[in-house]
């Protein structure tokens, strides 16, 4: 499917409507943000396109294309740097984490690219989150983007030696996911998404059933303190970015 047919689809569902000019309303304001994954990973968002970001004892910047780390010693340097470096001891998670700092947009960016993968879901009901009173929007990943999804995360996975592959993987019997959207109700924003997709997969034992268990990612992002979030940010970064005073 085209990015242009995935885009008149979302313009032609009202729930994917509604959630899409809140995603583009929560990026005119700076925010601050968590996001829990393999890693965690907080910081802030300043419209329009500055994003900090700190996993444990890295910390990042970006501006456009510019980006810079800060490490456990306390240099700044190109995330190529970075990856490049020699040292004692290093962390078994410093590549990863530096290649994740790389790779790391703000949430309501991540979630825009996610939005051209679910096709419609329920009608919102309301919940609370954080004292604050939302609308959640379920919505569910077309069975073609969301086996692929997967694949790359298994294929991943498989790289790093952290599973097997699988025998078997049950997709038409077991694959689903679904991305989770609480907008505040006063005012629109984006308050709290998760990411949810798993599928069943199996290996095989001998003389005996298959042993079959569920391979699940999953992704929160909680945002706060909009349009009061600053990134605060020595001046020789801010020169090195070009970002002024």
């Amino acid at each position: 499917m085209t990015l242009l047919l995935a885009a008149l689809l979302l313009q032609a569902d009202p729930n994917l409507d509604a959630v899409r000019k809140a995603l583009q309303k929560t990026a005119e304001e700076s925010y601050a943000y968590q996001v829990k994954g393999r890693f965690e990973r907080v910081g802030e968002f300043v419209p329009p396109g500055l994003l900090t970001s700190r996993m444990k004892q890295y910390q990042s910047v970006r501006s456009g294309e510019k980006l810079l780390v800060k490490g456990p010693e306390g240099l700044w340097l190109t995330a190529e740097e970075r990856l490049g470096e020699k040292v004692e001891r290093p962390d078994p998670d410093a590549a990863d984490m530096v290649r994740t700092l790389q790779g790391a947009d703000a949430p309501h960016r991540i979630l825009e690219t996610m939005m051209l993968d679910v096709s419609k879901g329920s009608d919102p009901d309301d919940r609370d989150v954080n004292d604050r009173k939302c609308r959640r929007y379920v919505l569910y990943f077309r069975p073609e983007a969301l086996k692929a999804s997967l694949e790359q995360a298994m294929e991943k996975a498989i790289e790093k030696r952290t599973m097997s592959r699988p025998d078997e993987i049950r997709w038409s019997s077991s694959a689903k996911g679904s991305l989770r959207i609480y907008l505040d109700r006063a005012d629109g924003r984006l308050v709290k998404a998760v990411d949810e997709r798993s599928v069943k997969i199996a290996y095989k034992v001998p003389d005996a059933p298959p042993e079959v268990k569920s391979y699940r990612t999953d992704m929160e992002f909680e945002l706060s303190d909009w349009g009061k979030a600053k990134a605060e940010l020595p001046d020789e970064i801010r020169t090195r970015l070009e970002l002024g005073k």
